[in-house]
């Protein structure tokens, strides 16, 4: 039974017109129409004098009872939905973070020259900072990006 047709009850048992019920709950026969058509649902606060007025708990004139209720599976759905999906744009973020870490790296090193006669790569780091400052703010990201990753399994492993 839904909303609508428990007002209608309500009503009927307590052998009120749309009038003298919305004249009880002091609003208009059409308020009341309106909710028993499923137009339009009473405010928290209209729900509340219903209640009031005819001395029934919310939870009986909204059809909420205990079977109705989620249960603990079900509540934890959307949080498992929401950190599945913070995971996969932290996955995102880490993939991105490495990709320019390395792109800024080869870019860096383009010039490097092999040294026969010393064995050694001859790299010379480019005069431009940014290039540094862009590499370290890359291993930070990916650094913070991997311990959020672990304390999140652990989190998990923990449940």
């Amino acid at each position: 039974m839904n909303f609508r047709e428990r007002l209608i009850k309500l009503r009927d048992e307590n052998k009120l017109s749309q009038q003298e019920m919305a004249d009880k709950l002091g609003v208009t026969r059409q308020t009341v129409s309106r909710w028993e058509s499923g137009k339009s649902s009473p405010s928290l606060q209209q729900t509340a004098a219903i209640c009031r007025a005819f001395h029934i708990d919310a939870n009986e004139l909204l059809g909420c009872d205990e079977s109705s209720s989620p249960t603990e599976e079900q509540a934890d759905a959307p949080q498992k939905s929401n950190r599945r999906a913070a995971m996969v744009v932290l996955a995102a973020l880490f993939a991105a973070a490495l990709g320019g870490l390395i792109a800024t790296v080869v870019y860096a090193v383009k010039d490097a020259r092999y040294d026969a006669s010393a064995t050694v790569w001859i790299v010379s780091i480019p005069q431009n900072t940014p290039m540094i400052v862009l590499c370290v703010f890359l291993s930070a990201l990916m650094a913070l990006i991997a311990a959020i990753f672990v304390y999140e399994i652990l989190k998990d492993r923990k449940r």
